[in-house]
């Protein structure tokens, strides 16, 4: 189970700082640590991050007391190949058994408006170089919105971090726990966060973030987890009707004789009705994904054939094939759309792509990881 850390110590000399990353490092398993702001040279603690798990490493270090990235790993369990670095990122490629490469970046953005200005671009540019799915994570200093922030002036807060999001099409990964992660007692703000392509979001669907307490610094630390604490019971899964069910031609008449045929209370024969389209569904409609497959197949099989000769019985079934193949292809948009409950787009619109990160993105929202145990933290609050 792949787990990223990063924290912006704010220093990481001290005997703290090696007891808290110790626990932090123990207490979650972590596959790649990324700190940031350490405010001493990486060689003054080499050794003690070492013995935690992590001899491999690559370091941007510190001007004085500004800046710095370390970004640790252990090859012998995590394959991890170095792409690039600047003065505010390190980039890695990261490869896991069953999964595609990705590239993830440790980010530390300059406090200073004018440097963290120039990072945007670059990032633009390594993405588009490397072009692999992506994930970024770090300490952006910047706001992205005034949900943000909990109290004080917005006054330049605000730069070049939202235009970038929307020209790349970036997804906020979002979080679990405080909403902040910065505080100076007085004034709270989300400084530290994920964001990844819509192609890392759809190859590790139940990733997420969560906002570890605040103890030793000023910033709480933030880890990533690729994949869900929880397994889900297909086999207690609701039943759910599906809007994609109406452009069946068998529909109408299969829901007209499943009521008529049952019997006893209304309660009753809505669960009937429920079981018998579970069945249907599976029987008669079909597997929308496996159907849209098979389809595209066998057009392609008679496509290849009249590059061969013509015929007019393949001609007439090519026609029929692209024809059940828009079918489809509507009833996906509307499985989609169903899934996504994005209510704004006007029913010509088809935008299955999406509908489909949409719902990604908000099932991996509302998916609780655990509870905390009431006899010891009083009342069940989620994770």
């Amino acid at each position: 189970m792949f787990k990223a850390l990063f924290w912006n110590s704010r220093g990481a000399g001290s005997e703290n700082f090696k007891t808290a990353i110790a626990d932090l490092v123990k207490l979650h398993s972590v596959d790649i640590l990324a700190i940031c702001e350490p405010r001493v040279q990486f060689k003054r603690v080499s050794n003690a991050l070492s013995s935690l798990g992590f001899p491999d490493s690559r370091i941007v270090e510190a001007r004085g007391f500004s800046g710095g990235i370390w970004l640790l790993w252990d090859k012998n369990r995590t394959q991890v190949d170095f792409v690039d670095e600047n003065s505010q990122s390190i980039s890695v490629k990261v490869s896991i058994p069953g999964k595609q490469t990705w590239l993830f970046t440790a980010i530390y953005a300059s406090p200073t408006h004018v440097t963290r200005a120039s990072l945007w671009g670059y990032l633009e540019n390594l993405m588009n170089t490397v072009n692999l799915p992506c994930m970024l994570m770090g300490d952006f200093n910047e706001l992205v919105s005034a949900a943000d922030k909990n109290c004080g002036t917005l006054s330049g807060r605000f730069g070049g971090l939202r235009d970038w999001i929307n020209r790349n099409g970036m997804i906020d990964m979002g979080f679990q726990g405080s909403c902040f992660t910065w505080s100076n007692n007085r004034v709270k703000e989300r400084l530290d966060r994920g964001f990844c392509c819509s192609a890392w979001r759809a190859l590790f669907a139940d990733a997420f973030i969560r906002h570890l307490p605040k103890t030793r610094s000023n910033h709480c630390p933030i880890l990533l987890q690729l994949f869900s604490n929880n397994v889900v019971n297909r086999n207690a899964t609701a039943f759910r009707f599906q809007t994609m069910w109406l452009n069946h031609n068998t529909y109408d008449d299969f829901v007209s004789n499943s009521w008529a045929s049952s019997e006893g209370t209304f309660s009753n024969k809505v669960t009937q009705l429920s079981s018998d389209l579970s069945k249907w569904n599976k029987d008669v409609f079909g597997h929308l994904f496996y159907r849209k497959k098979h389809i595209l197949a066998r057009i392609r099989g008679i496509q290849k054939a009249r590059d061969r000769f013509e015929n007019p019985f393949l001609i007439k079934l090519e026609a029929e094939l692209i024809h059940e193949y828009d079918v489809i292809c509507e009833q996906e948009n509307l499985f989609w759309r169903q899934k996504s409950r994005d209510k704004w787009l006007k029913d010509g619109d088809r935008n299955t792509r999406f509908f489909h990160l949409t719902t990604l993105v908000r099932r991996r929202r509302n998916k609780i990881e655990g509870f905390l145990t009431p006899k010891v933290f009083g009342p069940l609050i989620p994770l």
